[in-house]
């Protein structure tokens, strides 16, 4: 038979273990009415919760707790809130998905699921747990981060039946009745074993230049663009032979045309002259 565990020693242990602050989402699940005896009696209808539990690196389970305070989940977020910087708690209900906006952000937050009180009936019960199942499923489904950390309890236990002390009963024994379970243990088995990556050294795509200004004097840029340099170099001493030869030319027939103009008034006086003299 299991040892009923002190409620402040249950709050002691999931505040330890949620204040280790590793994980982005935190589900706090309320399943009022539970009785330990469901685990066993619709196992088949807790399949993701099992699947849950199964892939999580560590999984703790009590057996018995003494009943619990109603307001242990909003203190537990709080208490995540104060010690791991987490902004956002979101409260929904367990059997209305339209209350979860799903997010893609990595951002801390709290999730806290009120589940309906479980029918009394086991038709009833069956049909609420295999649609709770399914809605915890949803839920985590679409929690973009795998960091996530659940606590699965009942704030409003149901009454135990008579025959729970007879029959022993403990919760998923195949899962939790592995040592491995004592410690933490990475169950992601799918991890390649491939040479870690290697990059190639920072090459600029282009080099550049030795200094910020470049200069005619550069030997090499004058060894690389040798034959443009002398082109440059013959046209500019053509241009300027031209400009000499022509501008000389030009002074000349200028000086020549002066010339002719002053010459020309003495030139037509002595015509005159010659030939007054001669009709004399």
């Amino acid at each position: 038979m299991a040892v009923t565990l002190p409620r402040s020693t249950f709050i002691e242990a999931a505040e330890k273990f949620l204040g280790i602050c590793n994980a982005n989402t935190y589900v706090l699940i309320n399943q009022p009415g539970l009785r330990k005896l469901d685990f066993l009696e619709f196992e088949t209808e807790l399949v993701s919760l099992q699947r849950y539990i199964r892939r999580s690196s560590t999984a703790i389970k009590f057996e018995k707790v003494d009943l619990l305070p109603q307001d242990l989940y909003h203190n537990l977020a709080e208490f995540v809130k104060e010690y791991c910087n987490v902004d956002q708690v979101l409260r929904l209900r367990g059997n209305n998905t339209e209350d979860f906006q799903p997010f893609i952000d990595s951002e801390r937050r709290v999730i806290i699921i009120e589940y309906p009180k479980l029918p009394e009936d086991t038709n009833g019960r069956r049909e609420a747990f295999r649609h709770y199942d399914k809605y915890l499923r949803t839920i985590l489904a679409q929690i973009p981060s795998p960091e996530q950390k659940v606590i699965y309890t009942s704030l409003n236990p149901g009454t135990a039946l008579a025959h729970e002390s007879i029959i022993p009963v403990e919760i998923f024994p195949d899962i939790f009745d592995i040592k491995s379970r004592v410690g933490e243990v990475e169950q992601n088995d799918r991890v390649l074993d491939v040479p870690r990556l290697s990059f190639n050294d920072y090459a600029p795509r282009f080099s550049e230049p030795p200094s910020e200004y470049v200069s005619i004097f550069d030997s090499e840029l004058i060894e690389d663009n040798r034959g443009l340099l002398q082109l440059i170099f013959t046209t500019l001493v053509g241009f300027v032979l031209f400009q000499f030869f022509f501008r000389k030319k030009t002074i000349v027939d200028t000086k020549a045309n002066d010339n002719m103009r002053q010459t020309s008034p003495q030139q037509s006086q002595e015509r005159q002259e010659t030939e007054k003299t001669s009709s004399e």
